[in-house]
Order: structure tokens, then C-alpha cells, then sequence
């Protein structure tokens, strides 16, 4: 019985296959194993026969049909996933390794990267690098970027770029749909992303590397690593250690705010300095600030709160500011999130304290340290209850106890000093006759 024309067909696409195999091909040998399998081969001829018969055609054209499927699906499974290039607007340019060439970006065309590749943004260009469901790259202006490394769905390993200079947003997504690490790599430093917001920028006339982080945590590598959380910054010089980390400033808030409009969420950071005061400042009321680059929930409800705030102010009213505490508490209670709800709780317990209400301030930091007691503001919370209890309840044994606890529990944050200092003015009154 001779094939039918879909059997001709399957023939003719696993005969394609075996002699232009994918990039990601079968070894030979497993390759001929599987023809093999399928058809009796003549050596002399060595062309495909025809089937005996009809059935067992069907036969035959089901197995290929499936071997073809596994060719397709290895291809997909071990091929590099790269980044697409998208959105690209002023002069941009993409060098292909494999075919040693520059060509201009499109904005309505992307183009996948391969490894090697290097996307190249003149000053009036902008280049987002995407990789559906892991990773989004805002490439700015006067930048260059090599992609060194790409991971396979099937894999190990990762993806690691190289930025010769300029700036890049990335938005990270941990644990979509591919969760490998991610990279970036400059002159001057290696810095690698634990599911976050983050921007590097590489300044070669000045030979260092900036960092600043909204959300999550990266590593900083260069000679040493420090590990940057969300609201933080460290520069790396070259030959240098990375700097301890400190606070991002308004500033450079306002300039980081990009990545919200590619990670698509509300941005929230108190407003407070990294130094030794930073306890006081926020007793005395620091700024909250609260962004979203699309409507949401989050600061469509700040919106309202920050109007019955300034009803408060107008009218001097004791009631409309707990009001807005009420209004802010729901906010915790309702939209719960870990990555900005110290920032809330600090900001309420500071507003409780503004009006007064120094046990209801100290209720508020308590659920800091009961739910947070690992987060990089959580020794402010603390020092903050000692303050409160030494100047405003003029209760020593309870001010020492808190104080003690920032020492004990936060050895090396910023408020070992003003505990220390706590605990020398204390007792030092109590030793006068």
C-alpha cells in the first residue's frame, strides 16, 4: 500500500528535520535511533520504503507525528530564551553577534536578542529589553548593554548582562513563569536581583557604579557584597568595596519612579534620612510618599486620606486627623503588604505621636517589631518606643527596656547611639541624691 499525501508530508517534514536540525538538535545518533524506529531504512537505496499497509501507515504517521512534536518541544524547551526588544524611540541601534551587523531599532518591530548581542541607545533614545513573564529593561539614553547569557526553560543557569554605561531600569518578577537569576553585571561591580525593582547605572568617566532599589533586595558584589533593600542605595567604586547601604533621597525617588510605570504598582517610601537623628525626624513627622503610574486602589484611597488631612489642617480639627489615621490603618488592614507596610505603620505611629497619643504610638510601633522584626526600619520602631517612654510617659524602666532591645536586637543600625545615649541620660538622673 502506498502512503497517502499526509504521509508524504510527515516523510517529507522529518526528513527536514533530521537533515537541518533546530538550533537546539538531537545528537545524531538519537536522531537516527527515532527514524530508525519509524521506518525500515535501505542501506543501499537509502531512501524511506513504502508501508506494508494501510494500518499500519496510521500507524507509522502517529508515532511521527509524535516524534516530530519531541523534536519541536526540545527545540523550545533547551533554545535560550532571549529578551525582545521593544518600544524603542529616538536613535537605537542593535549589533548582531551572529551576523556581525548594526541595525537600527524599530519602535513597532522587536527583535530578539541572542547572546552576544548589544543594544546601543544614542542620547535621544529609549529601549525596553522583555521577556515575557520574568524580566522588563528599560534601557535610557546614552547607554550600552551586551546580553552574556541567556537561560533555557529546561536549565539551569540564568540570564547576565553587561552594562558598559549608561542607566537601566529592570523590573524582576520572582517566581513567573521562569525563576532563574538575573544578573547585571558593570565594570565596576556584579549586581544580582532577588525578585525586585532596581536600577544600575554605570559611569565610566568616573569609574562607578550606582544602585538603587524600590522593591525586594540585590546583592552588590566587588570584593565584597552588601545586600540593598527596598528604599536603599550603595555606589561601588572601582577596586572598591560596594558603600553600606543608605536611604534613597525625594530626589532620587522621584527619578526611580519609572519603574512603576514597567512593574505596574503603587510606590510607597518614607521620606527619611539614613543618619543617627533618623528616629527623631520621624517623631517630628516625615513625608510618606505614595505613587502609581496607573489608577489603583492604593492611591486613589491615599488621595482621599490626604484630603481629609488637609481638611484637618483648615480646620484645626483633632477629629479629622483620626479620621485620616482610621483611613490609614485601613489601608494596612486591608491591603496588607509586606513591602510597604512598615513604611505605613511608621508614618501612623508618627501621627499618633503628633497628636499625642503616645500610648496608641507605642501600639503601633509594637506591631512592627511583632510582624517585621527583620526589617531594615524595624530598629526605629523600637528606639522610637524608648524615646516615647523616657519624654512624653517619664517611665525609666520601660525607656531602658526598649532601649536595650534596639542594642541586643539591632547591633549595628543606626540607632545604637541614640539608645546609648537613652540609657546614659537615665541613668544618670537616677543616681542624683
Amino acid at each position: 500500500m502506498r502512503p497517502t499525501p499526509d504521509d508524504r508530508t510527515i516523510e517529507r517534514r522529518i526528513k527536514e528535520l533530521v537533515g537541518r536540525p533546530p538550533e537546539s538538535r538531537l545528537p545524531d545518533s538519537r536522531a537516527k535511533e527515532f527514524v530508525a524506529r519509524l521506518y525500515k531504512v535501505s542501506e543501499e537505496a537509502k531512501h524511506i520504503v513504502y508501508f506494508a499497509t494501510l494500518r499500519d501507515a496510521r500507524v507509522f504517521a502517529t508515532v511521527a507525528v509524535s516524534v516530530l512534536i519531541f523534536i519541536v518541544a526540545t527545540h523550545f524547551l533547551f533554545s535560550p530564551v532571549g529578551p525582545v526588544v521593544q518600544n524603542a524611540s529616538g536613535t537605537v541601534k542593535i549589533y548582531s553577534a551572529r551576523r556581525n551587523e548594526w541595525t537600527f531599532a524599530k519602535k513597532k518591530k522587536g527583535v530578539r536578542l541572542a547572546r552576544n548581542d548589544i543594544v546601543k541607545t544614542f542620547s535621544d533614545g529609549q529601549a525596553d529589553l522583555v521577556v515575557k513573564g520574568s524580566y522588563h529593561m528599560r534601557l535610557k539614553g546614552d547607554s550600552e548593554i551586551k546580553l552574556a547569557r541567556s537561560f533555557s526553560r529546561a536549565s539551569p543557569g540564568g540570564t547576565e548582562y553587561m552594562l558598559e554605561k549608561g542607566k537601566a531600569f529592570t523590573f524582576y518578577k520572582k517566581g513567573g513563569i521562569v525563576n532563574r537569576q538575573f544578573d547585571i553585571r558593570t565594570p565596576q561591580a556584579s549586581v544580582s536581583a532577588v525578585g525586585t525593582d532596581f536600577m544600575v547605572q554605570a559611569l565610566p568617566l568616573a569609574d562607578r557604579t550606582w544602585v538603587g532599589v524600590l522593591d525586594g533586595a540585590v546583592r552588590v558584589t566587588n570584593i565584597d557584597t552588601v545586600f540593598v533593600e527596598a528604599g536603599e542605595k550603595t555606589t561601588v567604586h572601582a577596586g572598591r568595596p560596594p558603600l553600606r547601604p543608605q536611604r534613597l533621597m525625594e530626589n532620587e525617588l522621584l527619578e526611580l519612579e519609572e519603574l512603576y510605570s514597567i512593574g505596574r504598582k503603587p510606590q510607597v517610601a518614607l521620606l527619611i534620612s539614613t543618619g543617627k537623628t533618623r528616629t527623631r525626624e520621624l517623631l517630628n513627622a516625615v513625608p510618606l510618599y505614595v505613587a502609581s503610574a496607573r489608577p489603583s486602589v492604593l492611591p486613589e484611597k491615599m488621595e482621599a486620606i490626604v484630603n481629609t488631612f488637609n481638611q484637618a489642617i483648615r480646620a484645626a480639627s483633632v477629629d479629622k486627623h483620626f479620621e485620616s489615621i482610621r483611613q490609614l490603618e485601613e489601608i494596612v488592614e486591608q491591603y496588607s503588604n509586606p513591602k510597604y507596610d512598615v513604611q505605613f505603620l511608621l508614618f501612623i505611629g508618627a501621627y499618633y505621636e503628633r497628636l499625642q497619643e503616645h500610648e496608641k504610638a507605642i501600639e503601633t510601633f509594637r506591631k512592627i517589631l511583632d510582624k517585621y522584626p527583620n526589617s531594615n526600619l524595624a530598629s526605629i520602631a523600637q528606639c522610637a518606643i524608648g524615646i516615647i517612654y523616657e519624654e512624653k510617659l517619664n517611665d525609666p524602666k520601660n525607656a531602658i527596656q526598649a532601649y536595650q532591645k534596639v542594642l541586643s536586637d539591632y547591633p549595628q543600625s543606626a540607632e545604637i547611639e541614640e539608645a546609648q545615649s537613652g540609657i546614659k541620660r537615665i541613668s544618670n538622673h537616677l543616681v542624683r541624691p
